[in-house]
């Protein structure tokens, strides 16, 4: 019997709700609801003021995308994904109600609109920039205590690599085990008056990346210390919801240009949650018990958001591809079709020189060659292709540079 193919039929829908005009702010009231479990109402009232800024956000607008995928005319997926572009200025309560096992919160909320910026759709979004993300630094790995978050430094940009691959724009590649600062208050100023790291370019090379992701975990500080005490009074005050469990999380995050080193991208995003697990829980970072407390609930959220940043931010950068050879009118480049690279494609043709100021602080400079390389042949990491003229009168040597803008 012969087997029936499978054909798989995708449906992308992007569009955009406009539910108000655009302003630069707005008051908006909104109710929000959550259910109380357990007799958790600091968990319920959180939730149900999460739940209120959600809609007061999609009240000024938000983007939804959406994707079906057919396999032999029946539905095997549908997502649909909601990202709004407001945020709180400022929020006061006004009233809060219990129905039930349902908290009810009215909210008056200052709505400030975010600018979204989108690159145009040039030549460069069309291939994908391959990135690596490194491990993370601890500012102070004594805050990893609670909960016992040691691996933090490891899990984190595993994590972050996960959804910086389902946006599926990016070739991503993970090397936790590398870690760029040595003096973390001060990164990544640490090395040169032009913020690069000479480290950043070795680990580029070494990974054949053209970007560089990394960070620091600033803090994981809990705000009342005294909530997480062993005592039975503190326990009893645990149990009734009436301590003060709120945790902090706040992470720096940093893109370097792979080639010269520079920083292209840096942010610091906190959050403040509850930490709802026991205290001598060891509970592990981005572990299934941590995703369960409301406190990895945020921070699950907060890194979805860095992700999208970050591959935002990549969007508006050159597409490179280091030179790997020249033979000839021949020249050989170190990226292939994962990364878009298709026969026929052009690419501008670029050499690298390297020069020291009078401070002896080493810069990158990029100069047109004038050549276009049309490719020929195309691998899954690597491809080819040829130019007018030979390479020896150009001098294009390894390391130079194939760019799309």
């Amino acid at each position: 019997m012969m087997a029936k193919a499978k054909v798989p039929s995708v449906l992308l829908i992007a569009y955009w709700m406009l539910l108000s005009p655009v302003a630069n702010a707005e008051w908006v009231q909104v109710t929000g609801r959550a259910n109380v479990v357990g007799g958790q109402y600091e968990l319920a009232r959180k939730q149900a003021r999460d739940d209120a800024l959600q809609q007061a956000a999609m009240r000024l607008g938000a983007s939804i995308e959406g994707s079906q995928e057919m396999n032999n005319g029946a539905l095997i997926k549908d997502d649909i994904t909601v990202t709004t572009h407001a945020k709180a200025k400022s929020v006061v309560v006004v009233n809060e109600t219990i129905d039930g096992d349902v908290l009810s919160m009215v909210v008056n909320a200052d709505m400030v609109k975010i600018e979204t910026q989108l690159c145009s759709a040039d030549k460069a979004n069309g291939y994908k920039k391959e990135i690596a993300v490194l491990g993370f630094s601890v500012q102070k790995p004594q805050q990893a205590n609670l909960g016992a978050l040691y691996d933090v430094d490891r899990k984190l940009p595993s994590f972050l690599k996960e959804q910086l691959v389902r946006l599926d724009n990016l070739v991503v590649h993970e090397s936790s085990q590398y870690q760029l600062y040595d003096e973390l208050i001060n990164a990544p100023t640490t090395e040169t008056s032009q913020r690069t790291l000479t480290k950043v370019v070795k680990y580029a090379q070494q990974m054949d990346v053209q970007f560089v992701v990394s960070g620091i975990v600033r803090d994981l500080s809990v705000v009342d210390e005294d909530a997480f005490g062993s005592s039975i009074w503190k326990s009893s005050t645990r149990y009734w919801g009436v301590a003060d469990r709120s945790r902090r999380f706040a992470v720096e995050v940093f893109i370097h240009d792979g080639f010269s080193g520079s920083v292209v991208f840096q942010k610091h995003y906190e959050l403040t949650d509850i930490w709802d697990a026991d205290p001598n829980d060891q509970v592990g970072f981005a572990s299934p018990a941590f995703a369960e407390t409301a406190y990895g609930h945020s921070v699950a959220g907060l890194l979805n958001n860095i992700a999208q940043e970050v591959n935002g931010a990549m969007r508006c950068q050159p597409f490179m591809a280091r030179i790997t050879r020249a033979e000839g009118k021949t020249i050989h480049f170190s990226s292939g079709a994962s990364t878009g690279i298709r026969p026929g494609d052009q690419l501008a043709v670029y050499r690298t020189y390297r020069f020291y100021d009078s401070d002896l602080l080493a810069g990158s400079e990029l100069t047109n060659a004038k050549a276009a390389l049309t490719v020929s042949q195309v691998h899954p990491s690597f491809a080819s292709g040829t130019i007018s003229v030979d390479s020896g009168r150009l001098n294009i040597q390894q390391d130079d540079l194939l760019i799309a803008w």
